[in-house]
This record gives structure tokens, sequence and C-alpha cells, in this order.
């Protein structure tokens, strides 16, 4: 008598409520790779890439901005001309209120001659050696908003050889900004291909330097200061998770990396909520695609991963989404901006197959 042989396996599953968020169409057509930064009790900022797709020589950056809590949204601003490949945004306020922009030109140190888009190709690779002596890292500032920038200056890593940043630019206790920065180190290491770096401002952004490093095999963090000065960092690894790391100086030792998050669930944005808690929202590039999110009641300590929540698992294919960014405003409301390059479920609302987004939600729905 045949026997029936019974193939298995484990897979994730989400069992829970199934609920609604609100969305608001940031930008359509455009949106990759935002950095949201709050300007006000109610008001918000946000940069991310225009004009090209994921990689394009068009590419640059633009700044939007909501003066109704993320509603609503004006028209970008495109901050750098176009035809550098301009990308890879970090993103602040200084203490004067000026928006402080830092980006990466790709077309320094990625592309190479070619018949097409202006005589240049996508080469693939970052050129690390040309990196130690043609800085690809720019930064800016803007007193108005948004509407005008200072002349970007380039900044040569002493740790990196080709950098780029990340993420919100962040003020420290003792009054410095701080900037994440990753790139392949200087003096190459074995079996490492990135490098995590704190970069420091103590002149409102215009200068930058004081380097310490966060961890080898890590690239795209985002860090959070904790109410007794403990710097926690989320740091997006090689394979594609997010490990947690804090400092008690102020980011210049670091405590070594415990992963959080799957591989394919990365990178993410750090924050503190009124509460106390620790914020971690964090792309999804497995299925349901979109933005993830874990709590921490405990400074990093420990994360609630029994109770993951799903805030968006729309993505239609192809994994190109996410890069969530996250804000609460001063009625507690909490902002999350991620971006889609090829679909989602507001595709058939005519908000368009690429398009950036911003979910609205409080943190007593994270509890539920």
């Amino acid at each position: 008598m045949a026997h029936a042989t019974w193939l298995s396996g484990e897979s994730d599953a989400f069992i829970g409520r199934r609920t609604r968020l609100k969305r608001y169409l940031v930008c359509s057509m455009e949106g990759y790779f935002p950095v949201a930064v709050r300007t006000g009790p109610n008001s918000i900022a946000a940069i991310f890439r225009t004009g090209a797709p994921h990689i394009g020589i068009t590419g640059t950056l633009a700044v939007s901005t909501s003066s109704d809590g993320g509603r609503s949204w004006s028209d970008p601003l495109e901050i750098q001309p176009r035809w550098d490949d301009n990308r890879n945004p970090a993103f602040g306020v200084n203490h004067s209120g000026e928006l402080v922009a830092a980006f990466w030109k790709a077309r320094l140190l990625c592309y190479e001659e070619s018949a097409a888009d202006r005589g240049l190709s996508w080469a693939g690779t970052q050129d690390n050696e040309r990196g130690k002596t043609t800085p690809a890292l720019y930064h800016c500032r803007s007193a108005d908003g948004g509407r005008t920038w200072s002349e970007p200056q380039p900044y040569g890593s002493a740790l990196l050889g080709w950098a780029s940043p990340y993420g919100r630019i962040i003020t420290a206790p003792d009054g410095a900004l701080l900037m994440s920065i990753y790139g392949g180190a200087r003096e190459p290491i074995s079996g490492v291909e990135d490098t995590s770096i704190l970069l420091r401002s103590r002149d409102e952004g215009q200068t930058w330097g004081d380097e310490t490093l966060v961890a080898h095999g890590y690239n795209e963090t985002s860090y959070a200061f904790l109410p007794n000065g403990v710097l926690i960092g989320a740091a997006r690894s090689e394979s594609g998770h997010v490990a947690i790391l804090s400092s008690i100086d102020l980011g210049r030792n670091w405590s070594a990396p415990i992963q959080v998050t799957r591989d394919g669930e990365h990178p993410a944005d750090l924050i503190l909520l009124e509460s106390g808690r620790l914020l971690l929202t964090f792309g999804r590039r497995t299925r349901p695609m979109g933005c993830g999110a874990l709590l921490s009641a405990d400074g990093g300590r420990s994360w609630d991963i029994d109770h993951e929540v799903l805030l968006a698992g729309d993505g239609v294919e192809n994994g190109d989404l996410g890069y969530p960014s996250t804000v609460q405003l001063a009625t507690g409301q909490i902002v999350t901006l991620l971006y889609y390059a090829n679909g989602s479920e507001m595709t058939s609302r005519n908000w368009g197959s690429v398009s950036c987004q911003a979910i609205h939600y409080r943190e007593e729905y994270l509890w539920r």
C-alpha cells in the first residue's frame, strides 16, 4: 500500500486584526527614498528623489512641505540641477530652523562613458579608489523652507573611500548635529563591503567632520537619543536585515549589533515617541511588501517581535519600495512616509505606479 509523502516547511504568518489606516499622497511619479523632519508642532518637510527612477543620470532631489500635519503637500522644489544622479539624501533641521541636506552625486563614481544619456551609463559599482580623491557626498542648507539653497559643498571622508549619507540628521545633547554616512572603508577590510560612520557638525551644518566608526558590515543607519542620553542606532546589514546597537558616549563607541528584523526587512527609521517607547519602522521587501514596525519599551534592549505591526502590505512587485521615514507631531499623530516604485493599492485611485505616500496613525493603534 502506497504511503502519501508530505512536503513541509515553515513560512511567516500574520495572525491578528485587520484595519485600515489613512493615507495621503505626498507626490506622484516621483518620491524615492523620502526623509521627513518635523519643522513645527504640526508641520513637516520631506526630501526625496525626483526626475528619474531608482537609477538614472537625470535624477535629483526635491523638497516638499506640509503645514497641516502631512495631509496636503506643496509642489516639490528641486534642490539641485539634474544630470548628476543626485540621490541618497540625509535631511535635518538646525538650531536656527534652517533645513540641512546632504546627498550623493552618483555620476562622479558610478558612471562610465556611453553613447547614451549624455555619454554616461550606470557602471553598477562604486569606485572606492576614485572616491578617496573625488568626494561625491555634498551638503547644503536652506533658510527659506527649501525654496533656495546654499552652494553645495563636498565632503571627503577620513574613514571611507566612497561615502553616501542616509536618513535623518539629528541633534545631540551637546548641541552637535549628527549625520549618518556609509561606504567602503578607506583601507579595505577582507570580507567587508560596507562601513557605517557617524559625522558631526558644530556650526549648524556648514561644515562636517569628527568621524567615528559605528560598525563594519553595515550601511544605512538611523539614530535616536533616549532621554538619558544613550544613542540608539538601527543599522542595515549587508545581508539585508536591521540590527540595533547603542552608545553611551554620544556615538564614540558602540555595542555589538543585534539583529531584530529578518533579511529583506530594511532599511529602518528610528524615533523616540512621546510615551518613551522607541518606534522602528522598516521597509518590507518580502511579501507582504510595504512597511513594518516594531516597538521597544526598554530603550532598545528588547523588541516586541511577537507583536509585529504591518503598516503597509500593498506593494505589487519587484520590492522597489519602502525607505520609511517617521515623525510624531505635537498632537501625538504619527506620520510615516514611504515610496512605491511599481504600484500599490492606491494606483487604482490614480496615484500612479510610482508615488510617495504618508501613512497616518496613533501610537494606541500599535498596541491594540
